[in-house]
């Protein structure tokens, strides 16, 4: 029972927390989600000190919440011996506490900018790792539970299976952008707590 409570907790915190600090803080500052991706927001001389370590702070709470999210499942679904799902927990949490730590920079890719071009490059591969080890992470859990839960093994899937093709279709149509970052969040939020509800009226 205390297991279902932490999901419960967790869930929803990791659900709410990171659409709503986000929107929140973009109402704040003449941010346009169409031009800028949401690492922008790491950019000192863009949105000054308190942003940055705003930023550093979300994400970083983030992965803690997303860590702890995946680990109550695999206590809840007795995972623990499924060592591809428990490292694949561990790397999610990596790259995202990485991605919270490597501020995004405006300058454009250039030999005389060499640390800048590298930052920026690692910034933004570092964005993509995150983008695709987020959904193989819900996908491994999704599979991993549907042997014995076909209900939610089923419906997850097609979940995070929505989730992803509406966002590369917002990458084709609108490129990678805040839009589409929104759009994957509020997914996965979606996921989150219909995975924390289905779990907790176990």
């Amino acid at each position: 029972m205390l297991i279902k409570l932490g999901i419960l907790l967790v869930g929803f915190t990791y659900a709410g927390f990171l659409p709503f600090a986000v929107k929140r803080s973009i109402q704040l500052i003449d941010f346009d989600l169409k031009k800028y991706t949401l690492s922008f927001l790491s950019n000192k001389k863009l949105y000054g000190k308190i942003y940055v370590q705003g930023y550093k702070r979300l994400l970083f709470a983030t992965a803690i919440l997303n860590y702890l999210f995946f680990w109550l499942l695999s206590l809840f679904y007795d995972l623990g011996e499924n060592e591809r799902f428990m490292q694949q927990i561990n790397y999610s949490f990596a790259c995202l506490t990485l991605l919270a730590f490597v501020p995004h920079n405006i300058y454009p890719y250039s030999r005389k900018r060499l640390v800048p071009s590298l930052q920026r490059l690692f910034h933004n591969l570092l964005a993509l790792i995150v983008f695709v080890t987020l959904p193989v992470l819900i996908v491994m859990f999704q599979t991993a539970v549907l042997p014995d839960l076909h209900f939610l093994g089923v419906s997850g899937l097609v979940i995070i299976g929505g989730v992803v093709f509406i966002t590369l279709i917002s990458v084709l149509l609108n490129g990678i952008n805040g839009v589409t970052e929104m759009l994957f969040i509020n997914g996965i939020s979606i996921w989150s707590i219909f995975v924390t509800i289905m779990t907790f009226i176990r």
